[in-house]
């Protein structure tokens, strides 16, 4: 909306006032372009003039705006009727608008169309009890450029006596990059409160599936062991059925403990319960109940230790880290022998698990640590792409290290590295924890 007409015209505001329009011919020789026909006054007093000429005593003339030509927001004063009788030139960039095409037209030109019935009323209420009302009040405001392109914005306002009038003084800001921000970090504290109610909803659900899926197997078990008993009536078809079933039931408890695992350690809820004990024996142990599992797709699993290889350790998350070396070893393995290295020197315990299998890509060996990352595709393996991300999260809540060494075609070798000490754990866990804050 173009306020200013001919010469000779008359300006409607919005309360049906007529005022008088500006000369935009005659009357933009006086803006702050320059024109030494201008009136004298104090520097900065140009709007001023333009309004003491046209619409009012050059009472305004003696005031001195120069000061608010230095301040970096746009600054607007009105006329208790609201027409504007200056800007500085902030303001001017800010709206779009010489000085001399604004001044004695209503403020509610630089507004939305939609808010300008709603502002004459608060203008109304605020020359009645002037006030100083500060910025960041909340309120949601808007101003309207001289292109029809619309910006968030801050206002202050505070009042002017001059003579026996109140002026209005308006401090404008734009803040429109401000709330692109604000409601960038909104979304962002959003989807981390719904990410953060779906680990929720994992574990939930995980607990309660997790409940009849060891029913299950147990009942099973009972079944089996019913079957191997002398004098059992069951075929051996049905004793092949049961160990497919039982089978099947140990990888979906597996799948619902992975889940379970992801959403306590999102939710920071992995908790280590220390005891001493054997790396060896927990190494010994995991191959033994992995052995059926490797024979059947023709791995063959051998331990080799000298020695133990004691520390204080969380027993049966150590046994998860194992075994999940061992069932990707097994997976990926190609049916070829599997091999676990045990080893200790007086602060690290150490355990390799190496397989002759397919191996990994270089640009795949740090990813596949990530969660629900796989270097293969799914229709190849199962799973869900937990298992390495677990141990890694294992091995490092214990203060130790985790990497592998692989080559396509050649097989792969995981290396797992624990301090022996509790002293020496608490250490490698706040660098491991300062390394990730910087």
């Amino acid at each position: 909306m173009r306020p200013c007409a001919r010469a000779g015209r008359v300006v409607n505001n919005e309360e049906g006032r007529r005022y008088p329009s500006v000369d935009l011919a005659a009357e933009h020789a006086h803006s702050r372009t320059g024109s030494s026909t201008a009136p004298e006054g104090p520097i900065g007093s140009g709007c001023a003039s333009h309004w003491s000429r046209k619409w009012g005593p050059d009472i305004l003339l003696h005031v001195d705006f120069s000061l608010l030509e230095s301040v970096p927001d746009a600054m607007v004063i009105s006329h208790p009727d609201g027409r504007i009788v200056y800007v500085n030139a902030v303001a001017e960039k800010l709206f779009g608008w010489p000085c001399a095409e604004l001044v004695g037209h209503p403020i509610e030109v630089l507004l939305p169309a939609r808010f300008r019935a709603m502002h004459q009323i608060h203008r109304a209420g605020y020359h009645g009890a002037p006030r100083t009302r500060p910025m960041g009040l909340g309120l949601d405001l808007f101003g309207l450029r001289r292109d029809g392109e619309e910006f968030a914005a801050e206002i202050s306002l505070a009042s002017m006596q001059v003579g026996e009038q109140t002026y209005a003084i308006a401090a404008v800001r734009d803040v429109t990059e401000r709330k692109r921000i604000e409601q960038r970090a909104q979304l962002y504290h959003k989807a981390r409160e719904e990410v953060r109610e779906r680990d929720e909803f994992l574990s939930v659900a995980s607990h309660e599936l997790r409940t009849p899926v060891t029913a299950l197997q147990l009942q099973l078990q009972l079944i089996q062991r019913a079957a191997g008993r002398p004098g059992a009536i069951l075929s051996e078809v049905f004793g092949g059925k049961l160990d497919a079933l039982e089978r099947q039931c140990r990888r979906i408890a597996l799948l619902v403990n992975e889940l379970l695992d992801v959403s306590r350690l999102r939710l920071g809820r992995l908790d280590l319960r220390l005891e001493e004990f054997d790396l060896v024996a927990v190494a010994r142990d995991a191959a033994a109940h992995l052995l059926e599992e490797g024979a059947r797709v023709g791995s063959r699993i051998d331990v080799v230790a000298v020695g133990a290889a004691t520390g204080r350790w969380d027993r049966l998350r150590v046994e998860q880290v194992v075994t999940n070396l061992l069932s990707n070893a097994i997976k990926f393995g190609q049916a070829k022998p599997i091999t676990i290295e045990v080893s200790a020197d007086a602060a690290l315990a150490r355990l390799m698990v190496r397989d002759s299998g397919i191996g990994i890509e270089p640009a795949d060996q740090e990813r596949i640590f990530g969660r629900f990352e796989r270097a293969v595709p799914t229709h190849h393996f199962g799973g869900l792409g937990l298992g390495l991300y677990i141990a890694r999260e294992i091995v490092e809540a214990h203060g130790g290290t985790i990497h592998l060494v692989s080559q396509p075609g050649a097989g792969t070798t995981f290396t797992v590295e624990l301090p022996r000490s509790q002293a020496a754990q608490a250490l490698t866990a706040a660098r491991g924890t300062a390394e990730m804050r910087n």
